[in-house]
């Protein structure tokens, strides 16, 4: 009896969350089929609402990813920001892991169809530590490791944005202002930040430099960095800008000679960025536009014509607010960014899936705007609610609130299982 209930209960569940096709507020019908091939006669989506898609999360990726790419373009996104790691993608600093590459040409070309501008992300490199996103203790002196590894960092990026000319923004490092990123070869978080800082600064510059050889088109975006409201982000911006004026970097280290050093931000990025999460009870706009406008300012004292910024994350998880707060702060979001930010080109929202799982944090990840797709049981509050079982692939209220936003259109159960059993 207790087993036919709870059947009774998981099936009006998925009846009620996926609906077999069209549910939600927001939704105008849309389509079920992606389409195959031909974009001709789709609407361009806004790039301002973008959304962050990681490919590991889809261990069925090859018979979803064209489902993927029509449920982003249904929900209204514009631009999406792919996880493209040097070390996943290449097998050497000159040589692609063809594999790899190809799985993801096929992921990039179904969002491309769809009229979605493609932002790629990488912080990993090759070193000869055991981190792969670590980086050298900083070292100019003729010869030193830091020299060749920063060639080799040089090379690897050349190679990643030759052999993906559809990427149209390269995002170069992430969050490279706090240790948890900013590491040393073995994982250890010994730099301080102005140690950060410097290393940064160059990396900024070589792998600039090396997009550029591999695709001229693309452009370059500083890797998004975090700390809104208690100045970490603009303090950061402040000291690699302070390191492009001097005349110090921006030059190939043994090869070339300093009195050619650019000074020129945008030979460093070309589009600013950084990730401004809140952690406010709920989202207070009049705070989040003065303090964004304050890292702007940053901006304007060393460019006074300024330059195009992109929030590359930002995320409203379902542990620290309701779905009912969720699906507001995300609505006050991009309605405050719109309004009030005009130099902010993109933000992709963190993230597409709610995997609900230990991430390298240590500790467990609710974000995302849909319920794992895959065929995994979880619960509305893991290991105490039994018994309000959640649908995979089923979108939460936050789905539904980026989708009225971003004034997309269609249904977002495309992933819903049309049964649910237990």
């Amino acid at each position: 009896m207790k087993k036919a209930v709870m059947l009774l209960l998981c099936g009006m569940l998925a009846l009620a969350s996926c609906g077999g096709g069209n549910v939600g507020a927001g939704n105008s019908g849309g389509t079920d089929v992606p389409p195959t091939g031909n974009s001709s006669g789709m609407k361009k989506n806004d790039m301002l609402y973008g959304m962050c898609y990681i490919q590991e999360e889809r261990d069925d990726f090859v018979e979803n990813v064209e489902v993927d790419a029509q449920l982003m373009y249904n929900m209204g996104v514009g631009c999406t920001r792919n996880w493209m790691h040097i070390r996943t993608l290449l097998d050497s600093k000159s040589q692609v892991n063809r594999e790899a590459c190809d799985r993801m040409h096929t992921c990039l070309q179904a969002q491309k169809e769809r009229g979605i501008t493609l932002i790629g992300v990488n912080h990993t490199n090759f070193n000869n530590g055991s981190a792969v996103a670590g980086k050298p203790r900083r070292d100019i002196s003729e010869g030193s490791y830091y020299i060749k590894w920063l060639q080799d960092y040089y090379m690897s990026w050349k190679t990643l944005a030759k052999e993906f000319p559809e990427i149209e923004y390269w995002e170069i490092e992430n969050e490279e202002n706090v240790s948890d990123f900013m590491k040393d070869l073995e994982g250890n978080k010994v730099y301080t930040l102005d140690q950060m800082a410097d290393i940064a600064t160059d990396l900024f510059y070589y792998a600039s430099r090396g997009i550029h050889a591999g695709n001229p088109k693309a452009k370059t975006v500083m890797g998004g960095l975090v700390g809104l409201a208690k100045g970490g982000i603009r303090n950061f911006l402040d000291k690699i800008y302070v390191r492009i004026k001097s005349g110090e970097y921006g030059y190939f280290y043994g090869l070339e000679k300093k009195e050619n050093a650019s000074t020129d931000p945008d030979d460093y990025f070309e589009v600013a960025c950084w990730h401004p999460y809140v952690w406010d009870e709920t989202f207070q706009a009049d705070d989040f536009v003065e303090n964004n406008n304050k890292i702007y300012n940053v901006i304007k004292n060393y460019e006074p014509e300024g330059k195009d910024v992109i929030f590359s994350e930002i995320g409203f998880p379902t542990d620290t607010y309701n779905d009912e707060l969720q699906a507001q702060m995300i609505e006050e979001m991009f309605q405050t960014v719109k309004k009030h930010l005009p130099y902010v080109k993109a933000v992709t929202y963190f993230k597409l899936f709610d995997v609900a799982q230990i991430t390298w944090t240590g500790k467990l990840s609710r974000y995302g705007l849909f319920y794992d797709p895959h065929d995994r049981q979880y619960t509305q509050v893991l290991g105490e609610d039994t018994t309000t079982l959640l649908v995979n692939g089923a979108p939460k209220p936050s789905a539904l609130a980026f989708q009225k936003v971003a004034g997309g259109s269609g249904s977002l159960t495309l992933l819903c299982e049309k049964e649910k059993t237990v």
